[in-house]
């Protein structure tokens, strides 16, 4: 099982672009998006080709994702994703709401939270809690563009060529 992670596109079709390389190289089970998929533009655009995504496509609402932007999606948004992989539960959202600080009180000891908003990748483990933000491909802030898998052995940060920048085991 593998499951591609992305977040914070802000409806940059070049980022869309290398997504969707990305997602044709790394062949993922599921792909899930934590948010922020639209701009200002390029509605129509971005919505055909995050349908181009390989895997089981999961899409969660961020702060800039308007209704109207997301009405032409195939795929609906939510508010978050809950899977149970790896022996743990994982809980997709965007990060505005939940996030490293601000862990959903129904996660234990060894789940995941998965997030993006801040667009800077980070990995790590608070209070037994696997806090895993997976930065950005369009708009990195701390100049460091990438994205997230997540398999068997833990989470690992991607740079777009696919090197990896840092990884997690499970413990």
């Amino acid at each position: 099982m593998k499951i591609l992670v992305f977040a914070d596109f802000h409806g940059s079709l070049a980022a869309l672009s290398d997504a969707v390389a990305i997602s044709q190289r790394e062949k993922p089970n599921k792909t899930v998006i934590c948010g922020d998929l639209f701009g200002w533009s390029n509605v129509g655009d971005v919505a055909n080709m995050v349908e181009s995504l390989e895997g089981v496509l999961y899409l969660v609402k961020g702060n800039n994702d308007f209704a109207t932007a997301a009405s032409v999606l195939k795929t609906e948004m939510e508010d978050n994703a809950l899977m149970y992989h790896f022996g743990r539960t994982l809980f997709f959202t965007h990060g505005d709401r939940y996030n490293a600080m601000r862990v959903p009180p129904f996660l234990k000891e060894g789940d995941a939270l998965i997030y993006g908003h801040t667009h800077v990748g980070q990995l790590r483990c608070f209070r037994g809690i696997y806090a895993l933000n997976v930065g950005s491909l369009a708009r990195a802030r701390d100049g460091v563009p990438c994205y997230m898998t997540l398999d068997e052995q833990g989470a690992t940060l991607k740079s777009p060529d696919g090197n990896s920048l840092c990884q997690l085991d499970w413990n």
